[in-house]
């Protein structure tokens, strides 16, 4: 069996083996890069070489270049804790400018596979682009495919998944093909929509660059870019069907189990998740450390602050043993990462300097605070120690202790505290929206109304999320057209990077069902249709059919947002002018966040 390092080396040597100039990974604190926070990709330090800016051949001696990229993304980390989420990774890519082409990738793709990681070929599955009115379908790639693959196990892919980038309104792009490894041995659906398949590597030929206008033209060279998960190959590698059950992950697990402040007791019926969390959060929060990202409440700090103190909660004592874990860390990832061995001082310094910070909070006796609000003698019924029976608490009392003490909503779940957490959150969020009151007329709700948004942000970022805004007023119409029209909107939450959508139903969406909403998501986006608002009286703009799901006290005029004749929304803004400008919608998740409510997480890529 292979472990998570030697899968590291076998990568890197067998790309300089065929002629792959091996670079070290970028920072993840992004180099002149605007359009995120941190580090998502293996491809982000080659956005010149792509777009022909930059000389490769001048500045690596190669025209093909091979990295082991650290990468950080944020869309998941209140999935963190599962079986397959995670906030830090390592991207392993290979990039080509202007040198080869669908064929040869697809053939070292093939060969690293079944011949290095030695994965059974009949286990694998090949994916293309099905092409459009602008880009023809790929039949280079699918014949690429056929040269290993029988027909039956190479699938066309529509645009959203088989057609990369840009990721904002102008920039490189092109067609994908993806590769995912078959999980059980007989698999239902195809592998884009199925939990029997993973994803273990992602192919973009990069030949498009696509203008304000949204019109495509060639790039100066066609290009290569390849990014395969380090942590989902160990898994298919090692034959394990999570990736915290690989050696990535074993060792960290392993120590926190051990410290003296870590015990499962009291844990909820998903035994080890508070251990993943922890596992989780700590290993990305070294890399962030190491990499000179500090603790603040803004950006990459907050980032930081916030998986830090998420790793907290998790722990039975204030008294958190951080320096086993951040030693551990070093030594399991050090010698592909020296940063890490470094910083150690740095790392282990400002991450005690936090905790002490939040210990204040942690040493708040929960249950003398619940008996205070209720004006009664703390009862032992009341003790906040984890292994007792649940002690319900009312929204506004999970409210006040969370708003005026800083306790987070997760520890108090940990703490067998039982709440209605989305009526919480709801409040939490109307809290904040009074508070800024005096911004919500400049950019309106939805996650946009923060009064430091432009001290935050760059602007580039800020049209992501009036993006993604836009896409949530889609996905409302959508999910009304696809499963009626008793859908209602609970809330949302934008981020440069994603948004989160809450609605009340039942039941969890099928796959289909969600394939048919991402898909008319898309045919809207496609259809360019206009953006455009106008004021009028409130009652007028009920009668017309605009939708105000929401329990805000609405003025004698109100602002309404019409995209085309698809959907019409009580909304302060911001949008875009017309809906191509929102990019490839795809849904990242669905799942309940309490009694007959539903969360998605989507991206608009």
């Amino acid at each position: 069996m292979m472990t998570a390092q030697q899968i590291r080396d076998a990568f890197t040597n067998y790309f300089v083996q065929h002629g792959h100039k091996a670079l070290s990974s970028s920072s993840l604190l992004p180099d002149n890069d605007a359009s995120v926070l941190l580090t998502t990709a293996g491809m982000q330090q080659f956005k010149p070489y792509f777009l022909g800016e930059k000389d490769p051949m001048k500045d690596f001696g190669a025209k093909r270049t091979t990295t082991i990229q650290k990468s950080f993304r944020t869309s998941d980390i209140d999935e963190v804790g599962d079986f397959s989420h995670l906030t830090f990774f390592e991207m392993l890519g290979f990039f080509c400018f202007g040198e080869y082409w669908k064929q040869e990738t697809i053939d070292m793709t093939w060969e690293f596979f079944t011949q290095v990681l030695k994965l059974p070929g009949d286990r694998i599955w090949g994916t293309f682009f099905v092409g459009d009115e602008d880009v023809p379908r790929d039949e280079e790639a699918e014949k690429a495919w056929l040269k290993y693959l029988p027909a039956e196990r190479v699938f066309a892919g529509p645009k959203k998944d088989n057609f990369w980038g840009p990721a904002g309104k102008v920039g490189t792009c092109g067609p994908a093909a993806e590769v995912y490894f078959q999980l059980v041995e007989n698999p239902q659906g195809e592998p884009s929509s199925s939990t029997d398949f993973m994803e273990i590597g992602t192919l973009v030929f990069m030949e498009y660059n696509k203008d304000e206008k949204g019109q495509l033209t060639n790039l100066p060279q066609k290009n290569i870019d390849v990014g395969l998960g380090l942590e989902r190959l160990a898994m298919v590698v090692q034959g394990k069907f999570d990736i915290f059950s690989t050696d990535a992950y074993t060792p960290i697990l392993e120590k926190i189990s051990a410290l003296k402040g870590y015990s499962e007791s009291g844990d909820q019926p998903t035994d080890g998740r508070r251990q993943r969390i922890i596992a989780d959060h700590i290993r990305a929060a070294c890399f962030l450390l190491a990499d000179g990202v500090r603790f603040s409440n803004k950006d990459q700090g907050y980032i930081l602050r916030r998986i830090v103190r998420r790793a907290a909660d998790q722990f039975q004592t204030s008294n958190i043993e951080i320096v086993p874990l951040v030693d551990i860390v070093i030594e399991h990832f050090g010698g592909t990462y020296p940063e890490l061995a470094k910083e150690r001082g740095n790392i282990v310094e400002l991450l005690h300097q936090e905790l002490d910070q939040y210990k204040k909070i942690l040493d708040i006796n929960v249950a003398d605070l619940v008996a205070k609000l209720r004006k009664i003698k703390p009862q032992p019924e009341l003790d906040d120690k984890a292994g007792l029976s649940d002690i319900p608490l009312s929204s506004e009392e999970a409210f006040s202790l969370h708003t005026t003490h800083g306790i987070s909503l997760d520890r108090l779940e940990r703490l067998r505290f039982t709440f209605d957490k989305q009526d919480v959150e709801k409040k939490v969020q109307a809290h904040k929206e009074l508070s800024r009151a005096g911004a919500t007329e400049k950019f309106g709700g939805h996650g946009l109304n923060d009064p430091d948004l432009e001290s935050k942000y760059t602007k580039d970022q800020i049209f992501m999320m009036t993006r993604l805004h836009t896409a949530t007023h889609l996905l409302q119409a959508s999910l009304r057209k696809i499963l009626g029209p008793s859908i209602q909107q609970k809330g949302s939450d934008i981020t440069p990077e994603r948004f989160r959508f809450d609605f009340a139903f039942e039941r969890k969406l099928t796959d289909e069902e969600k394939k048919q909403v991402e898909d008319l998501v898309n045919e809207k986006i496609h259809a360019d249709l206009p953006v455009s608002w106008k004021m009028m009286p409130f009652q007028q703009a009920i009668d017309e059919g605009a939708l105000a799901f929401f329990k805000e006290k609405y003025g004698n005029e109100v602002k309404v947002y019409t995209i085309g004749d698809f959907s019409k929304e009580l909304c302060g803004g911001p949008h875009v002018e017309h809906t191509n400008q929102v990019g490839k919608f795809k849904i990242m998740g669905e799942s309940s966040v309490g009694a007959g409510m539903r969360r998605i997480k989507a991206v608009a890529e």
